[in-house]
């Protein structure tokens, strides 16, 4: 089965990392900084959901462990992207529905449609982290790692905030 996974290490020709590491050792070969800055950009925008404890300080009582990884990704624009999911498939399934409705391509042809007719603009947005607004309906924690900052690793961090990856993430 593995033999049959295709593992890309390059898009648009472009070494995309596979770790903090590599990312740095990328930046350091190619003499800048755009995996770094791709990283930090995210920890930035995802840092609100987590409330990382000072050193030693254990988990409350009730919290279930889980983990998570980056995702490295370069756009259209060759831009870097680096984004911090849950490993949800690690995780129990959550109790109540996990349904999350996606918008299809012909409701948005539609919509185009209907605004053509109707002569109404069309505007566009990017929501970003909009996502990270939503709290959390589970009690999970983890151990942080380089991504988040060398005076945090090792450290336990409640989530708060819906994450992306999670079983009961949209």
């Amino acid at each position: 089965m593995k033999a049959q996974i295709r593992k890309t290490t390059h898009k648009y020709g472009i070494e995309v990392p596979t770790s903090v590491e590599h990312a740095f050792e990328i930046d350091r070969d190619n003499k800048n900084t755009m995996w770094k800055d791709a990283l930090a950009k995210e920890m930035l925008n995802v840092g609100i959901a987590f409330e990382v404890y000072e050193e030693g300080k254990p988990a409350p009582p009730g919290w279930k462990k889980v983990t998570g990884h980056l995702v490295w990704d370069v756009k259209m624009d060759f831009t870097r992207k680096a984004r911090w999911v849950l490993d949800g498939h690690k995780t129990v399934n959550p109790i109540g529905s996990t349904y999350a409705g996606v918008v299809s391509r012909e409701s948005v042809r539609i919509a185009f449609t209907y605004a053509a007719l109707n002569d109404l603009s069309v505007c566009a947005a990017d929501i970003r982290n909009a996502y990270l607004q939503a709290p959390s309906s589970q009690k999970d924690y983890i151990i942080c790692g380089p991504e988040f900052g060398l005076e945090n690793v090792g450290k336990v961090a409640l989530i708060h905030q819906a994450l992306y990856g999670g079983k009961a993430a949209g």
